[in-house]
This record gives C-alpha cells, structure tokens and sequence, in this order.
C-alpha cells in the first residue's frame, strides 16, 4: 500500500490539532476549577449535575419560605405575648375595681384605664406585618379585619374577615400553616354569659337586633327570651321556657336599651307587628365586649353585689381569653420549633448535594496536572517523531 508524503503530513497535523485539544482541555479544568463545562464532558455526569443543581435551588427556596414562615410566626407570638400582657392588666383591674371601701372616682378612673386598654387591643387584633397585610383577617388580607360600630345603643366590634390560613412549603413533602385565625383567638372566648341574636326568618320589617350581653349577672337567668312585636311600636318579652311574658307592652324607641333578667340589647330600624327576635345561650364572647362590659359596670356604679357578680363572670371570661391566647402561643412555638429542625434538615441536603455535586463538577487538581503533564510528553514525542519521519526522503539515498 503506497502512503504520499501528503496523506503523512495531514494525519500528522491532525494528530497534533487532537492532542492539543486535550491540552487545552486540560488547561481549561484546570484553571476553571470545572471538569464538566459541557455535556459533552462527561454526558451521565452532566445530566446528574443538572438534578443536583435543581435539588439545590429548591431546598435554598424551602429556605427562604422558612424564614419567611419564622417572621411571620414570630410577630404573631410577638403579639400574642402582648396580648397575654394586657389581660393579665385588664384582670389586675378588674380585681382593683371589686375592692368594697374604693369610691367611685376611684372607679371611674379604672374605668378610664379600661377604655384604653379597650383602644390598644383594637389596635393589637388589627396588627398589619412588614408587607402591609392584616394578620388576623384570614385569607381577607387586605381588609380591616375588625371593626368598631354601633347598632342601636350597643357599641361592639365586627370581624370582616374568614376562618382562612395560609400555608408554606418549607420541604417537598411538608408545608407548614403561618396563620392564626383571628376569630377563635378575639371573637370566640368561651364564656358562660355569652348570648346570641337571632332574627325570625319571618320577620317584615327593618329591625335588626344588637348583640346582646349580661349586665346584671346576680339576676340572669340563662334561657331564651323572645322580643315579640305585638304593633310597630310596642313589644313583650316572652321566656321560652317558663312560658310567660317577663315583660309586657313595652314601648319600642329606636336604638333605646331593652333589658330584662338582666340582659340588656338594643333594636333600630322599624320592626313589624309580628316580628320576633329571640335572645339565647351562646358559647363565645368577643374580647372586647369583655373588657368593654367591665368598664361600664365600674362606670355604672351598680350595687355592690350585681358589681360583685359581674366582676367574677369578667375575671372568669378574661381567665378563658388568657388561656386561649397561651393555647396559641404554644401552638406558635411548636411551629417555630418544626421550623427550626426543618432548616436544619434542609441545610443537611444541601451539604450533601452541594458535595455530591463538587465530585461530579469540579476538577481533581493532581490527576488534572498529572494527565496534562502525560500530554505534554506524548506531544512533544509525538513532534519529535514526525519531525524525525518528514525529514527522511529517497534523496537522501541518491548521495
């Protein structure tokens, strides 16, 4: 087979061109620090480093959830702490206020004391975080979640906002609620005064009924009672379960009190003949209307035993709102333990996958110089050979 000295020198120089690629190569992991800088490189490994890769920016974003998710949880602890304050000062009061030989002044500026401390937890349930957004007003944000109003002559607090909890991830398997609903810790303090207002279905006209509390609990009798509209303007009290009139033929004034066995509401608006509003036994009492209805019997300079019986359902409904609010803080904490051991774990997969990623990407520095090393050699053999082949020619013998 008759090789030409042209075929010689090309499969020479692409030889050369080869080798150089693997030096440059070489020279690249090196300096870079990065075995792999394309697929190529090492295919499996490439696709490996990609998964990795994702493991990592995921697990770094179930970071910064948790951090998020920690914020959160910390302020409402941060509030709830505050909250457990002002009860407890709330109930201090309360007890100050009961004491036989203080005079009236005296509790009228206990009272005084209430109204504020009445303010800031109005201020407290409306709490907003560092992005503007209510913490108590479920998945209604954006909405002031309570709000003071008036019906009739009752002055009391609404919620506008729902039941809602948000929730973050903080692993690919775990998410973890950042919420705590603002009903159950404001709204819904279990209390054995609590009343609820029910308008009939029937009803025709334009009255609505304001919530309803004890005011007099040394003569409360808990029941249902019936405000029954016999004409527009004249109404009886109706005890469902003695079957009597408590109170009959009363004049309805819009907006005035109605009271009876020591409940007082209030009416506005114009009901009809006919109409019926039936007042029973609940289960919660807002908050507020604790400490509100509290304010008003030291105001109100009651004897000494309706002061002294209210004052013991107050200290029993604040005794509710306070273990509430440490049920909650407890519940927090849990949470912001889980949280803590879950960064923990995330902080391990990343180190494992950062590690696994370093074997897999990075280049060995002394098998790196060593094979460069080995290339240099072969090349410049290689350079010398060929030198040594080109140089030989049939003139050489015609001498």
């Amino acid at each position: 087979m008759r090789i030409s000295t042209r075929q010689i020198y090309t499969q020479g120089v692409e030889a050369f061109q080869q080798q150089q690629q693997k030096l440059a190569k070489l020279q690249q992991q090196i300096s870079t620090g990065v075995r792999l800088n394309k697929p190529s490189d090492d295919p499996a490994a490439a696709s490996r480093v990609l998964e990795l890769e994702q493991d990592v920016s995921v697990n770094l974003q179930y970071q910064a959830n948790i951090n998020l998710a920690e914020q959160r949880l910390g302020q409402q602890d941060s509030v709830m702490k505050t909250y457990g304050d002002l009860l407890n000062r709330v109930r201090e009061l309360a007890v100050q206020g009961n004491n036989g030989p203080l005079d009236q002044a005296s509790r009228n500026a206990i009272a005084a004391e209430l109204d504020q401390r009445l303010s800031e937890l109005y201020s407290l349930a409306n709490t907003t975080d560092a992005n503007g957004d209510y913490l108590y007003a479920g998945f209604q944000n954006d909405n002031l979640p309570f709000t003071r109003a008036t019906t009739g002559s009752i002055d009391h607090v609404s919620f506008n906002g729902d039941a809602g909890t948000r929730s973050i991830q903080i692993s690919k398997v775990r998410q973890m609620e950042i919420d705590v609903p603002g009903r159950e810790i404001f709204m819904q303090i279990p209390s054995v005064t609590a009343l609820r207002e029910i308008p009939a279905v029937a009803n025709a006209g334009s009255g609505i009924i304001a919530p309803a509390s004890v005011v007099d609990s040394s003569t409360y009798v808990p029941g249902d009672y019936e405000i029954r509209f016999t004409a527009p303007g004249v109404y009886d009290v109706f005890d469902v379960a003695g079957g009597v009139n408590i109170v009959t033929g009363a004049t309805y004034t819009d907006s005035l009190d109605i009271t009876f066995q020591g409940v007082k509401t209030s009416i506005t608006g114009a009901p009809g003949a006919g109409d019926v509003f039936t007042v029973s036994v609940g289960q919660f009492q807002d908050v507020f209307s604790i400490v509100s209805n509290l304010a008003e019997t030291l105001r109100s300079a009651p004897s000494d035993a309706v002061r002294a019986a209210n004052i013991a359902d107050s200290l029993g409904d604040l005794d509710a709102a306070l273990e509430v609010s440490l049920n909650n803080r407890t519940i927090i904490g849990g949470k912001l333990n889980a949280i803590e051991s879950q960064r923990e774990e995330n902080e391990a997969q990343v180190l494992v996958a950062k590690s696994t990623l370093s074997s897999l990407r990075d280049t060995d520095l002394a098998e790196a110089i060593s094979q460069l090393t080995l290339e240099q050699t072969t090349l410049e053999a290689a350079q010398a050979v060929f030198a040594r082949i080109t140089s030989s020619s049939l003139f050489n013998f015609l001498k």
